[in-house]
């Protein structure tokens, strides 16, 4: 039986000894409907990242566009149309909402994460490439890029990012399409077991020794 994406993100958490739970962004299109039952609001409208920031720490948002507080986020994440010309990185189509924390049917996930937890992710996870815009971090480089390559990324995020989006100066973002976070649980079980066979091969050489 295959797991669920909560338990998925309970053993992925524990791995990497990240503090914060792995955060799940679904796009909500046109016509979606979800039962917002028992999901949080910020007092004010805020942006995209400080929506992420908040869901690390075990909050759950439905974010729609009056929700949302940062123009480059409005555009990239497919809640607003361009007045002139076509935008570099969006979400393409029409977008309703966003759900933001859950993991269950997420599209993307996200993690907060240290240098030393990308170390040990790469153990596990193959093509964790850099992307770094400017002014469009999280929403650029950690949802819209992975969402339309179908790849990890690994950003250092924005300004806004760390000024308003409530993310510490060691903290960066890994993020990964759902279906590949889905088949962790078998990468991290591959490599304890060959951990296991490599411990038990070095106690029989020694014990040979002794």
């Amino acid at each position: 039986m295959s797991e669920d994406a909560g338990s998925v993100g309970r053993k992925l958490q524990e791995y990497l000894g990240i503090p914060g739970r792995p955060v799940g962004v679904k796009v909500l299109r046109p016509g979606e409907v979800i039962d917002e039952a028992g999901f949080d609001r910020l007092p004010a409208p805020a942006p995209f990242c400080r929506f992420v920031s908040e869901a690390a720490k075990g909050k759950n948002f439905v974010m729609r566009l009056e929700d949302l507080k940062c123009n480059n986020a409005e555009l990239t994440l497919g809640l607003r149309e361009p007045h002139y010309g076509e935008i570099e990185l969006r979400i393409p189509g029409k977008v309703a909402a966003l759900r933001i924390g859950p993991l269950e049917g997420a599209d993307v996930v996200m993690l907060v994460v240290q240098p030393g937890h990308v170390m040990t992710a790469s153990i596990i996870m193959e093509n964790i490439q850099q992307r770094f815009r400017r002014n469009r971090a999280v929403c650029g480089d950690s949802m819209a890029e992975v969402l339309n390559s179908g790849q990890p990324r690994i950003t250092f995020l924005c300004v806004g990012s760390r000024t308003s989006g409530g993310f510490q100066n060691d903290e960066m973002i890994l993020s990964m399409p759902y279906s590949q976070f889905m088949e962790l649980p078998s990468k991290m079980g591959k490599l304890a077991q060959m951990s296991r066979k490599a411990q038990d091969s070095l106690t029989h050489r020694l014990a040979k020794i002794h």
